[in-house]
């Protein structure tokens, strides 16, 4: 019987150190992390605040530059802007100006969609983050939840053929959250985007990811990779109540206890 043929590496980190200076003072926020990420696969980075989460999806879109290492996209290394991602990032960033509707359209219009074509793309993607019938809806007459879904909707439209996501849902209620998983794994086994997600939620890892990245306190450093080892699809309200959610979720626990004491002590 012949093997399936191995799944194309996107992203690679190879000893990749990010030190950044203020006066006379330095603070090294990561350290010699080496990690990857492959074609349609789902990766969860988790650790405390502060350890350098954000600045490693940073230095993958291309918005800052590593003091040491590289990081390869598609093979080739980031040197610039990575026009290959999106990005969603904490706050949602909506433009208060523009109705629901237009904040989802507003990279077509950049990238000069012709009328038709970006009318289209709008509806498909309101429909696919359950939007419908609000669509000419301020930012400010949007509860939190409907605020990050044109905020996802937005990054979605334009097809990055990979999404950086830095704690998206970490500003809602529990119960949100979880309506919020099921629609991104949803849109995730749908359009097979590879996802690369920052959260210093260990339940919220476990519960989205293929494989968990878990990373020490400041310098951030690698402490473990793990395959999340539940099948797919996933029900999000329920899966965490498994032996084997809870079983996974201690192994990680230990890995990551005493560097979450030490993230508060920081």
């Amino acid at each position: 019987m012949e093997q399936a043929a191995a799944a194309r590496e996107i992203i690679r980190l190879e000893n990749v150190s990010k030190v950044f200076i203020k006066g006379d003072s330095a603070v090294c926020a990561c350290e010699d992390v080496s990690m990857s990420a492959t074609d349609g696969e789902f990766v969860a980075i988790v650790g405390p605040s502060g350890c350098g989460k954000s600045t490693l999806l940073n230095m993958v879109a291309g918005l800052m530059r590593p003091s040491s290492g590289r990081i390869l996209y598609g093979g080739s290394p980031v040197t610039s802007v990575n026009t290959c991602v999106g990005y969603s990032t904490q706050k949602d960033n909506l433009l208060p100006w523009r109705t629901a509707y237009d904040n989802i359209g507003v990279a077509l219009e950049i990238r000069k969609y012709p009328g038709s074509k970006r009318r289209e793309l709008i509806a498909q993607y309101i429909e696919m983050v359950g939007l419908t019938g609000f669509e000419k809806h301020y930012p400010n007459e949007l509860s939190g939840g409907m605020r990050k879904r044109v905020a996802l909707a937005r990054t979605l439209i334009y097809q990055p053929e990979t999404l950086l996501m830095d704690e998206p849902f970490g500003a809602l209620d529990a119960q949100l959250k979880l309506v919020l998983h099921d629609e991104l794994l949803k849109i995730w086994e749908a359009t097979r985007t590879t996802i690369l997600f920052v959260t210093h939620d260990l339940t919220e890892a476990i519960t989205l990811a293929d494989r968990v990245v878990v990373m020490s306190a400041r310098p951030g450093r690698v402490k473990l990779v793990h395959a999340v080892p539940l099948s797919r699809p996933r029900d999000v309200f329920q899966v965490r109540f498994s032996s084997e959610f809870r079983d996974f979720y201690d192994v990680l626990w230990q890995s990551l206890k005493e560097d979450f004491r030490k993230g508060e002590e920081i």
